[in-house]
């Protein structure tokens, strides 16, 4: 007899693997852990909920001293300082899309780098309208900095430079990383961007929020690195409604919820990502050296660290990695 699952929101918003609650110190994963050039996954979280130990998207990219980071969702300054690096270090932040859980924390990190003693400038990039978002944080912040300069005499805010990225292009390059963009596939945001960071000795890509697309293949083309979205589900996933045809969304292990159409989210879910072996997929099209499963969601029960890493090989035989919070590759 064949097993159908059901699928109600609460499974839907809880990303599979969570780290338990109260770890804070970075651990390494994968034979390039010890390079000039590191990745850091501050958060692995899918979705817009909080809780159970885990944060949402972000990433950190460090050469030597320079700090880089991709996406701030909510928890991203915290495990930035639990990772062992400095807010006041960052020199540019990379947006993939706009979905609260990729950039919830943009107005925060920007508090908190200048509060810790930000004053070069930082460079801000990603798709509209992230100019206007910035500039609706800054003016927000405003009363509480001005406090701040007048009362203890702090340093005022360096300049801040915002890119706004809608199309495949070269994005920067510092000397240190050159940084390349392309556009993927996330319905209904438009545009939602993957990333490629070279260095020196190593290239990294992160492919956001996306379905499979060839333009994520080139752009991790030969790459060191790559970090996928990832979804794990089958053919008897079908969504769970309550009796008036709404979901409660328990938002991971904390207890909350909020009301939805369980059918709307599932429809999206299956529509807007990657699932873990169309990630493999990727990876072995592109001939990447390690394939890192991160902003997974699990629509089906009980799926473990190796039955992801198993999915994703069914296509490439390189290295795979689950992500987890606070991982160093």
């Amino acid at each position: 007899m064949t097993k159908q699952w059901k699928v109600n929101r609460r499974g839907l918003l809880r990303g599979g693997g969570a780290l338990a609650a109260g770890a804070v110190v970075p651990w390494a994963a994968g034979a390039a852990a010890g390079g000039t050039t590191k990745l850091h996954i501050l958060g692995s979280r899918a979705g817009p909920s909080v809780g159970g130990g885990q944060y949402q998207t972000s990433y950190a990219v460090t050469v030597g001293d320079a700090l880089y980071m991709v996406d701030c969702g909510y928890g991203a300054t915290e495990q930035l300082v639990r990772a062992g690096l400095r807010p006041q270090d960052l020199r540019d932040l990379f947006i993939t899309h706009h979905h609260p859980d990729h950039n919830i924390e943009l107005g925060t990190l920007i508090y908190f780098a200048w509060y810790a003693g930000l004053v070069k400038p930082l460079g801000i990039y990603g798709p509209p309208p992230v100019k206007a978002m910035t500039q609706s944080y800054l003016a927000a912040l405003k009363p509480d900095i001005d406090i701040w300069l007048d009362d203890i005499g702090h340093p005022p805010l360096g300049p801040i430079d915002v890119t706004e990225l809608s199309r495949p292009q070269d994005v920067m390059d510092d000397g240190t990383v050159k940084v390349t963009c392309t556009v993927v596939n996330h319905p209904p945001v438009v545009p939602a961007l993957g990333y490629r960071f070279d260095t020196p000795d190593r290239s990294i890509a992160f492919s956001g929020d996306t379905t499979p697309v060839p333009a994520m293949v080139e752009l991790a083309r030969g790459a060191d690195v790559l970090v996928h979205e990832a979804i794990y589900t089958d053919d008897n996933v079908t969504a769970n409604r309550s009796g008036n045809g709404d979901a409660r969304v328990d938002s991971g292990e904390s207890g909350s919820a909020i009301a939805g159409d369980a059918q709307k989210l599932l429809d999206h879910v299956l529509g807007s990502h990657t699932k873990a072996e169309d990630a493999g997929r990727i990876a072995a099209e592109a001939g990447v050296k390690t394939l890192v499963l991160a902003h997974t969601v699990s629509l089906v029960p009980g799926v473990t660290d190796g039955m992801w890493i198993a999915a994703a090989r069914k296509h490439f035989d390189g290295e795979v990695i689950y992500a987890h919070d606070l991982m160093v590759i």
